[in-house]
């Protein structure tokens, strides 16, 4: 029992750091977490990981099987048309002179409006759940025996994940970090409408 713990520890910590590598999630957390503080952050996080927590119990149930499915296609499509979405939402309109209010910086959205978002934008994409099905493949394999390590891992994965996601959101709100989107804040909000729309065209090219 001991191993089986350490090794959803292990999995769990993996997953953390795993959220640094780019992707649609990380990409809108972070743009929302710099925009309009910690608590917005959270937010899109939470959503996300909502979503997290159904692709890891299909991913870790059956989710071999349904990335095989033909349909599986269609979740990419409706993923690549939600990324494009945000990207013009992100997409400044208008420039901005140096250090203007962030509040005022292209649409400020209620918690829930974001938690909303932050769910499409993860259950959308089949690819989370390639990503868990490689996190946890060998860890499953090896503890097949337990029945209890698949649900503990799910819980632990996804909890972890939205840990991560407040201690993310949480770094972006530094006074320099702060300091420098305020300055750049046109070019960084281009970046990351770029970024997601590069995704999206990714997602449309399997």
């Amino acid at each position: 029992m001991t191993e089986a713990v350490l090794s959803i520890l292990t999995v769990s910590g993996l997953m953390v750091f795993s959220q640094l590598s780019p992707g649609p999630d990380v990409f809108f957390v972070f743009r929302v977490a710099l925009a309009q503080g910690w608590r917005a952050g959270v937010a899109v996080g939470s959503g996300i990981s909502l979503g997290f927590l159904i692709q890891a119990a299909v991913a870790c149930s059956a989710g071999a099987w349904v990335m095989q499915q033909p349909w599986s296609r269609y979740m990419l499509w409706a993923a690549a048309a939600w990324l494009l979405y945000l990207a013009w939402k992100i997409f400044p309109k208008e420039g901005f002179g140096a250090d203007a209010d962030l509040q005022s910086r292209g649409e400020v959205c209620s918690c829930h409006v974001l938690l909303c978002r932050g769910f499409l934008c993860n259950i959308l994409n089949p690819k989370c759940m390639l990503f868990i099905l490689t996190l946890s493949a060998g860890a499953l394999q090896a503890h097949a025996h337990c029945a209890w390590y698949a649900p503990a891992l799910v819980v632990a994965l996804t909890l972890s994940g939205w840990l991560g996601w407040a201690l993310w959101s949480a770094l972006l709100q530094w006074a320099p970090v702060q300091g420098l989107y305020r300055r750049y804040a046109v070019v960084i909000d281009a970046v990351f409408a770029v970024l997601l729309a590069v995704f999206a065209l990714l997602f449309l090219w399997q």
